[in-house]
């Protein structure tokens, strides 16, 4: 009986060594990969908040292109041309704050709290309506065809519609429309809607919703340290019988799980982004909208830095806790032999 008792713990010690480790970085991937703060804390690191010109700018390409009611010279307006707008009216701290706003709507979106994740572009339609609006319109007719004798009639009857489409007056006439293009500007603000859905909600709460799926991994995932829990109990059960069978039976996986779950923080970290990336690519990434999905995936080695930061605390925490286990045991081994 003493043996099958033995047979038992050992397994379970095993089991509590494979499934400790796992519970540290599962927990800590749930519960770091799924928050904004990570992901604001990588683009700061990674200087990524210098992307959002871009991802605003092709945002607003593709809601522009797809609604039936823009103003006609909206559409002509490229990817470059609005990316360069945004470059020219937004400080970085506005697109900071931009970003950062960006973030927590696919986040809560993410999580279940928002149907949908949507990006504002209040902050851009301001800085149209201000003096520096004025000056990008012209930057951007200055790099447009030269206008035709039809378009020049157009503006000099004051005249800014219709499909004449976009051109680049004489220098001259700059000055002279200026009236006319912040007239313009009021009508095409207005014609900007006020923020570009990233992620519809068409499917939440649906069989088809992606984050079904994620949903389950992450359940699993919080549920992953009740694994060794239950290992060290059933340990306890059918081997520890005194203090000395404790300090054994727990010192010892304590402190291998500890080097272990160390070890794989300093040499592992392919692997814990290989877990990050999974997790995203097939299931959270799977629903991310993709003009964001380019500086998710480069975010992934600083969301894995976030996510060992406290992996290795907890590690230090199992390493002494279990070396300090082990040599309360090696120093009372050593007294009775003395004795």
């Amino acid at each position: 009986m003493d043996t099958f008792r033995k047979i038992v713990a050992g397994i379970c010690a095993v089991l509590f060594v494979i499934s400790g480790v796992a519970a540290l970085l599962a927990f800590n991937i749930e519960k770091k990969a799924f928050t904004a703060v990570t992901y604001q804390q990588a683009f700061e690191s990674q200087n990524l908040y210098v992307r959002m010109p871009e991802i605003l700018a092709n945002a607003l390409h593709t809601s522009i292109a797809e609604s039936a009611n823009a103003n006609p010279y909206l559409k002509p307006l490229t990817v470059e041309d609005w990316q360069a707008t945004v470059n020219s009216l937004l400080p970085l701290e506005e697109l900071k704050t931009l970003t950062d706003d960006t973030l927590n709507s696919v986040v809560a979106y993410v999580n279940g709290n928002a149907d949908s994740a949507v990006i504002s572009l209040l902050p851009l339609k301001k800085h149209l309506l201000s003096p520096s609006g004025v000056d990008v319109v012209k930057q951007i007719l200055r790099v447009q065809p030269a206008c035709t004798a039809e378009q020049l009639l157009q503006l000099g009857l004051g005249l800014l519609k219709g499909n004449v489409g976009l051109c680049n007056p004489p220098e001259q006439l700059m000055g002279l429309i200026t009236p006319l293009i912040e007239s313009q500007l009021q009508v095409m603000t207005i014609a900007i809607p006020d923020e570009v859905t990233l992620i519809s909600g068409a499917r939440s709460n649906t069989p088809n919703d992606p984050r079904i799926k994620l949903n389950r991994v992450r359940a699993l995932m919080k549920t992953a340290p009740f694994f060794p829990l239950f290992f060290l109990f059933v340990i306890s059960v059918f081997a520890i019988r005194n203090l000395l069978d404790w300090l054994k039976w727990w010192g010892y996986p304590f402190f291998i799980i500890g080097v272990l779950t160390l070890l794989m923080t300093l040499f592992g970290s392919p692997i814990i982004d290989s877990l990050v990336q999974h997790a995203f690519q097939s299931q959270g990434l799977a629903f991310m909208p993709l003009v964001l999905l380019p500086m998710i995936q480069e975010t992934t080695n600083a969301v894995t830095s976030q996510i060992l930061k406290p992996v290795v605390i907890e590690g230090l925490i199992f390493t002494l806790l279990g070396l300090g286990m082990i040599s309360v045991l090696i120093w009372h081994s050593l007294s009775n032999k003395r004795e």
